[in-house]
């Protein structure tokens, strides 16, 4: 799949530009280096790529428990695991976020059950691993809920389709934001 942004809008709801301020306040406070600890875990060079992929696809966090997201389809991890182990992927056939989103996605495709927040979590957890980040936001569930509110749809946005206040946070982090505070977010 060519990673393109034609579905889009650019058009912008109003927002309160102190409101929004705030909350993105509100949210570097919280979740600003939320990603540090995961990534480390996620990103781990001592395991081999398909300890890596094991990894992503189990998502289990350092401390044992489930990665919240993956509660609800937890049963069919293993086979997206399964899937993805059996098309013998290797770490250089991955040279951006998006080629490495792609074929994560195909695999979730060819698991019933599992969804595009699956897609996007254990992409940008092997992403960590490769040193690959996202550069667009991909819009899934509460992510897509919260790019709404400022006119954006489709299930991938540049960061320029967004208030500069969420541009400053990057991809990764606009991602959470729009997802955690889609009920707050004015418009």
């Amino acid at each position: 799949m060519n990673t393109v942004f034609p579905t889009c809008q650019s058009k912008k709801q109003t927002v309160d530009d102190n409101n929004l301020q705030l909350l993105v306040h509100e949210y570097i406070d919280r979740w600003g280096n939320s990603y540090e600890m995961e990534d480390r875990w996620w990103g781990d060079k001592t395991l081999t790529w398909d300890q890596a992929i094991e990894r992503a696809w189990i998502s289990r966090l350092w401390h044992g428990k489930m990665h919240g997201h993956q509660c609800r389809v937890a049963n069919k991890l293993s086979e997206g695991l399964e899937v993805a182990l059996a098309d013998e992927m290797q770490l250089e056939d991955f040279q951006d976020f998006p080629s490495l989103y792609d074929w994560v996605k195909s695999v979730v495709g060819r698991v019933k059950g599992l969804g595009a927040t699956t897609a996007y979590d254990v992409a940008r957890r092997l992403g960590a691993r490769l040193e690959l980040k996202p550069v667009v936001l991909y819009l899934h569930s509460g992510t897509a809920a919260g790019a709404r509110k400022f006119g954006v749809e489709g299930e991938i946005a540049p960061l320029s389709a967004f208030p500069k206040e969420i541009q400053a946070l990057g991809a990764t982090h606009a991602e959470n934001f729009l997802c955690i505070y889609k009920d707050q977010i004015p418009g």
